[in-house]
């Protein structure tokens, strides 16, 4: 009768006494390890930081501090900052990445054997530079590859191969070569910086620069320093050490320089609407001042006397809400007037604080849109018609937006109107040219309240051009990590080991159950 148990200290003796093919496998996964590592390009990790710079931080300029807690708080609270989350989608979006690929070349890869390494070069590394015709690398689809023989600054031969079109060979061309494709045209230029000597064959990979930009948003981190913290930690790996710093770098900077913008724009926005109605006021307020100086000669009102008698005491406060609540529903006036204009139906809307900042924001975006298919397209193109639809519904929403804003400053002045009843009565009881006096009075500190808000939006366009005038402050700059952090030797090495013992375990297993039973 067999015994069909396993005895494990037999099997372990069997296994023991097959230590030849422990160590013939062990020496070859050694030797496979010891290839990986040497043959593996080196990563680095790459870490950068960045402050996020609060409304009150900054250049602190009586302008400044007006933009922030000046007049503009008529039209609803002061902002609390940009919000760490928004700010990183904003620095991660594809407009912005995608700038900072093509201003760093990260589309495309040369590479040059060198020893057991397929080394990629970069900068003043690259003997080679790749031109481009405008959108070609936004329209390629498919990765183009190049294989390119070089020898004293001149093409010995070129093959260009893509699934996008048949292989293109070219023979003996001298620098700078020009390649047409069905694609667009790439021209071959060398690099000023290295001397092209001896015989260099290179492996050049472009890549479509949507696929670039996926690829990156999955390697590029970004996010907040700590739970708590206006700091955004930025953390990026690459091979080469300059094409990791150039681009943590550029994106930075490419983020900062967006955020200007937007602010500029904002501001260019808003400048052809606020000069219309400074002018309108400017007006308004002269022949008001000038209608004040002609009523108090033909009425000799002594001005002085007048305000210590009208000064009632407790009522100065009040007069001054009224007067900002009035200002603010004058603004939304013009605002609403402007809209209902039909020569502005498909123009920007100036953008103003408390009152559906993102309703105007996604509104202007609908407009610059609309322009740009207007451009490439006819009045007919279905996407035209449905962008007016758009347009059209989101302006509808806008005016319903601004008129319950309106009612809901009308019904807060009515309640402070008849808290200001009892300051009424008594003004009531002055004679009736004072009382005209102190109306006239009252409507010229309204409109040198809106003056002064019109003039300070027209600085905000000088404010953003500032050189403070930044969404982040680099605090680290890109810095490499002292150790690689691909391949790791000791994991390299580990793995081997395990794979050492599993395979040989295999091995033997199949030696000892298969093979001895067969014979």
């Amino acid at each position: 009768m067999n015994d069909e148990n396993i005895h494990i200290g037999a099997l372990l003796k069997q296994c023991i006494a097959y230590w030849k093919i422990y160590v013939s496998v062990g020496i070859i996964c050694l030797i496979a390890a010891i290839w990986f590592i040497l043959a593996t390009p080196k990563e680095y990790e790459f870490t950068a930081r960045m402050q996020l710079i609060r409304d009150n931080q900054g250049m602190m300029s009586e302008l400044k501090m007006l933009k922030s807690a000046g007049i503009g708080s008529l039209l609803g609270g002061g902002s609390s900052g940009p919000s760490i989350e928004d700010e990183v989608i904003v620095l991660t979006s594809r407009a912005n990445m995608t700038e900072a690929i093509l201003k760093t070349g990260y589309q495309i890869e040369t590479r040059q054997r060198q020893g057991l390494k397929n080394v990629l070069l970069y900068g003043k590394d690259n003997p080679v530079n790749l031109l481009f015709p405008e959108q070609f690398l936004d329209t390629i689809s498919k990765p183009i590859r190049i294989k390119l023989t070089l020898s004293n600054g001149t093409i010995q031969s070129a093959k260009i191969k893509s699934t996008l079109f048949e292989t293109v060979t070219v023979k003996k061309q001298s620098l700078p070569c020009q390649i047409e494709l069905p694609v667009g045209t790439i021209v071959i230029d060398s690099n000023t910086d290295i001397p092209i000597s001896g015989e260099k064959s290179l492996a050049i990979r472009i890549n479509p620069l949507q696929k670039t930009y996926e690829d990156l948003y999955e390697e590029f981190y970004a996010g907040a320093q700590e739970t708590i913290s206006d700091i955004i930690l930025l953390i990026f790996e690459n091979e080469n050490k300059q094409r990791g710093y150039d681009f943590v770098n550029t994106i930075m900077t490419i983020y900062n320089q967006y955020s200007r913008d937007v602010k500029v724009k904002e501001a260019s926005l808003n400048a052809k609407f606020v000069k219309e109605r400074l002018d309108n006021v400017t007006t308004e307020l002269a022949y008001l001042e000038h209608r004040i100086e002609v009523y108090k000669k033909q009425n000799n009102i002594p001005e002085p006397a007048l305000y210590a008698k009208a000064a009632i005491t407790g009522y100065q406060e009040l007069e001054s809400t009224i007067l900002e609540t009035e200002a603010r529903l004058k603004i939304l006036d013009y605002v609403v007037d402007y809209m209902k204009n039909p020569l502005n139906e498909y123009t920007s809307v100036p953008a103003i604080e408390g009152v559906g900042e993102k309703s105007i924001a996604l509104y202007n975006q609908l407009v610059l849109d609309r322009q740009r298919l207007l451009l490439s397209s006819e009045k007919d193109n279905p996407a035209l018609i449905l962008a007016n639809k758009q347009l059209a519904e989101q302006r509808k929403m806008l005016m319903e937006a601004i008129d319950a804003a309106r009612q809901g400053i009308r019904a807060s002045l009515k309640e402070i109107n008849k808290k200001n009843q009892t300051f009424s009565n008594q003004l009531s009881a002055l004679p009736t040219q004072e009382r005209e006096y102190i109306e006239m009075k009252r409507q010229q500190k309204i409109k040198e309240t809106v003056y002064l808000f019109l003039m300070q939006k027209l600085q905000e366009k000088e404010l953003v051009n500032s050189p403070d005038e930044q969404a982040g402050r680099v605090i680290d700059a890109a810095y490499c990590s002292a150790l690689p952090i691909y391949p790791r030797k000791l994991i390299v090495l580990a793995i081997a080991l395990v794979a050492t013992f599993i395979i040989s375990f295999i091995i033997i297993s199949l030696r000892v159950f298969v093979f001895s039973k067969t014979k």
